[in-house]
């Protein structure tokens, strides 16, 4: 798992390097900053045990460098947060999305006052979910692996631009560990993001 991992990342910096060889001018800096609604679906692969479904809210902060007038490389940052619910017995039902950190190469075209654009890369966080009372100690995951969405930006003046966005954070098998026993859990995250980027 970790090589597929590092060949990702090995890919993104190519991309990028390769675009500053070809096409060489001077980089600009920009950072934002979002609002992200993530939708994350467990599945326990358990016959008879339904996948369950939580929603979660996040602040994105963003930056990266603007490698070509093509390309750029963008790292991010989403705080953590979590959902509840409780079920028609009364136990409660939480999942706890850890921050998520990312890195991605980010090709993209401007077209009139849009900039359009893909990203793909590498995610990684730590996840937690609970159901109490009737459950054992809390499950837990890392949620690693290939990341990718795309967007677009509005151009509201050079440096200002207002940016929406799709992203999947995470889809595939981890293994969840209460500390004593673990197994399987296939997890899916995803969702959009609104916000604003500014160009130094």
């Amino acid at each position: 798992m970790y090589k597929s991992h590092l060949k990702v990342i090995g890919i993104a910096s190519l991309i990028g390097f390769s675009g500053i060889a070809g096409n060489v001018q001077a980089a600009g800096f920009y950072a934002g900053a979002d609002l992200v609604q993530l939708d994350s679906e467990l599945d326990f692969l358990t016959p008879g045990i339904p996948k369950e479904k939580y929603t979660t809210s996040h602040l994105r902060l963003k930056g990266g460098i603007e490698a070509t007038n093509w390309l750029s490389v963008e790292a991010q940052l989403l705080t953590g947060a979590d959902d509840t619910a409780v079920d028609i017995f009364g136990d409660t039902y939480s999942y706890d999305t850890g921050m998520i950190f990312g890195i991605f190469a980010k090709p993209h075209v401007i077209i009139g006052s849009f900039d359009l654009y893909g990203l793909v890369g590498y995610a990684t966080a730590d996840a937690e979910y609970d159901c109490s009372p009737s459950c054992p100690p809390k499950l837990k995951a890392t949620l690693n692996g290939v990341a990718y969405g795309a967007g677009a930006q509005f151009l509201l003046t050079k440096n200002l631009k207002i940016s929406l966005d799709y992203m999947m954070y995470h889809d595939g098998k981890e293994n969840a560990s209460d500390g004593i026993v673990s197994g399987p859990v296939d997890v899916t995250t995803s969702g959009f993001g609104l916000g604003v980027n500014y160009t130094f």
